[in-house]
């Protein structure tokens, strides 16, 4: 047990998901930072929170009952740069990569450089080059979303939260799962991630 907190501004964090690494037990923060996790010595205890640094303690030797605080740093996300292997892709993968196959040409342009003046120039003034950034932009978000709708479904909804009918739909569209998290967390913390959050907005829903 213990609290989690800001490294920098002492706040508590509310829900840091709290793992477990060995029994893969989970838990998460209540509004207080307080978190209660059954652990034996030696366990790693990992605590994950949307836009801060993942953070591991290892349970002590110590009373049965120990008080573990943590402090965590904010910290952007750096996606970490895969290789494609034959035979390893996911069908998302293999989608991505037929459309942008499709698409290579329009996706390929760039934009003129300040050493180019005369093209920067009547690249501005270009409909047809305003039209191929505005599809490259809208291609980019279109991928953003076809990953995020791998990794929250609403069959995994249902099945963690037993919502049904027009609930799922209204619940996701609350609670969007955010691109950056999508892609550094876990199942479990995906996981986690909506049954926090279906908590909290069945609360919500209820006070209306």
């Amino acid at each position: 047990m213990g609290r989690v907190l800001d490294l920098r501004t002492g706040k508590p964090l509310s829900p840091v998901t709290v793992v477990n690494i060995y029994t893969q037990q989970a838990t998460s923060t209540d509004d207080k930072g307080m978190y209660s996790i059954p652990a034996n010595v030696g366990d790693v205890i990992a605590f994950t929170y949307i836009g801060y640094k993942t953070v591991k303690k290892t349970k002590p030797v110590s009373t049965i009952i120990s008080t573990v605080d943590v402090g965590m740093e904010p910290a952007d996300y750096m996606l970490p740069e895969f290789k494609l292997l034959p035979g390893h892709l996911t069908q998302y993968q293999r989608d991505s990569l037929e459309r942008r196959s499709i698409y290579r040409v329009p996706l390929q342009r760039t934009r003129p450089t300040v050493m180019s003046p005369a093209s920067l120039i009547a690249e501005k003034f270009s409909r047809k080059a305003k039209m191929v950034y505005l599809f490259q932009k809208n291609f980019a978000a279109g991928e953003m979303e076809k990953f995020i709708d791998t990794r929250y479904t609403k069959q995994l909804v249902t099945e963690l939260t037993g919502a049904t009918g027009d609930s799922i739909g209204n619940f996701m569209y609350a609670y969007p799962l955010p691109y950056d998290f999508a892609r550094v967390a876990s199942d479990l913390e995906i996981k986690q991630w909506i049954r926090d959050n279906f908590r909290e907005w069945v609360k919500k829903d209820t006070k209306h």
